[in-house]
């Protein structure tokens, strides 16, 4: 079993980046008093402009994943959320107490051979995941900080991007890191994974085959591989997905995602590099583009390139 949340706060340990204390219980052990015992051992923080409340999330294999409401600073609250998600995902499944920074922006970090790449919003970090606002700053570094787009304010600063450099000559390349910047000051970084590349024998698979467009988009996970469209606009058209085939969805849905182990690779409607999709897609080692209409654009039965680190999607036809 892979707890791959647990893992990459391990590493984020050993790497000594700053993070916030947690503690660990597996689904099957929770009860009343497992919850209090660690609520005792990390506390409920209630630290303005640091650490505000406590937040649960999930790690290992099964559908159903979730996790908790932020800032929660009740026990019964907490030990409800607890239960909630024991009940909702296998017994294996281990449950990550957690507190929460009072973040006055949260982004994600990718570190690549040449280099880093930034996307921050305001507030807390679902807005982000999850794919909730559109006002993303992203920022880019080949050796100076470059601002790649407009937005409404600026959230980053100087001192902040300094900051996140110097953390990141901690980890190695290919790293994608979640973190928080508090109130006060305080980078906070709570999830790790390898930023993967996956490639397949295209040469091999695309001589029978003639180029009719490209479609560009965002690479929300690197690497290339080549597959059959197959457009999921509901969980009652998941049937149809076969092994190595391209899955097309509008926005990522645990009830479509949990196939992802069996696709070439993902093309979502909506979203961006740190959106839920691109995330799972990552874990996986799947390429993933976000292209919009790309449910409207492509059709089941065709054969596409997708190229995840570029953002292109390759359309063949039989020549």
């Amino acid at each position: 079993m892979q707890y791959k949340k647990i893992q990459g706060l391990e590493k984020i340990k050993v790497w000594g980046l700053p993070y916030p204390p947690y503690e660990v219980v597996e689904a099957s052990q929770v009860t009343p008093s497992k919850i209090e015992e660690i609520l005792r051992e990390i506390e409920i923080p209630k630290i303005e402009g640091d650490r505000k409340g406590i937040v649960i999330r999930t790690s290992g294999a099964g559908r159903a994943g979730g996790r908790s409401d932020l800032h929660l600073t009740n026990v019964e609250e907490i030990t409800n959320w607890a239960f909630r998600l024991r009940d909702k995902n296998e017994p294996h499944v281990k449950l990550i107490v957690q507190h929460v920074v009072d973040a006055r922006c949260s982004g994600v970090m990718i570190k690549d051979r040449d280099k880093i790449e930034v996307e921050v919003v305001q507030g807390d970090a679902p807005s982000l995941l999850e794919g909730q606002t559109s006002n993303i700053e992203r920022w880019t570094y080949r050796g100076l900080w470059e601002k790649e787009n407009e937005t409404h304010e600026k959230i980053l600063d100087e001192t902040d991007l300094d900051s996140l450099l110097n953390h990141s000559n901690l980890v190695p390349d290919y790293s994608y890191l979640e973190w928080s910047l508090s109130k006060n000051g305080t980078f906070y970084f709570y999830e790790f994974m390898v930023w993967k590349r996956k490639e397949n024998n295209l040469k091999a698979e695309i001589t029978q085959g003639v180029k009719t467009q490209t479609i560009k988009g965002v690479g929300a996970s690197p690497g290339r591989s080549i597959g059959t469209v197959k457009v999921v606009l509901n969980s009652d058209e998941i049937n149809k997905v076969e092994n190595g085939d391209v899955l097309v969805i509008e926005y990522a849905d645990r009830h479509v995602m949990h196939i992802i182990n069996k696709v070439s690779a993902v093309i979502c409607d909506v979203g961006g590099r740190t959106s839920h999709a691109s995330i799972i897609a990552r874990e996986y080692g799947v390429p993933c583009v976000i292209s919009e209409d790309a449910t409207k654009r492509l059709k089941d039965g065709m054969k596409v390139v997708v190229d995840g680190s570029d953002g292109s999607i390759f359309v063949f036809e039989s020549s």
